[in-house]
């Protein structure tokens, strides 16, 4: 798979847009990683406001494959 993040700046914030790519099948698996990636970017993003974040293993639990 492939990993993209592009930065771009709108109305005096910075635009994170994200892409994970070229899955081999777009299954259970895939919408794990998918939901797993957006409770990363928000731990990321309080980490950025506050200092504090939510990295695994302490982030949000959405199934045993954790």
């Amino acid at each position: 798979t492939e990993i993209e993040f592009a930065l771009s700046p709108q109305d005096g914030q910075t635009i994170v847009m994200f892409g994970h790519r070229h899955w081999r099948d777009g299954g259970e698996f895939m919408a794990h990683c998918s939901t797993k990636w957006a409770i990363f970017l928000m731990s990321l993003k309080s980490f950025v406001e506050t200092g504090e974040g939510a990295p695994s293993p302490g982030d949000v639990r959405i199934s045993n494959w954790h």
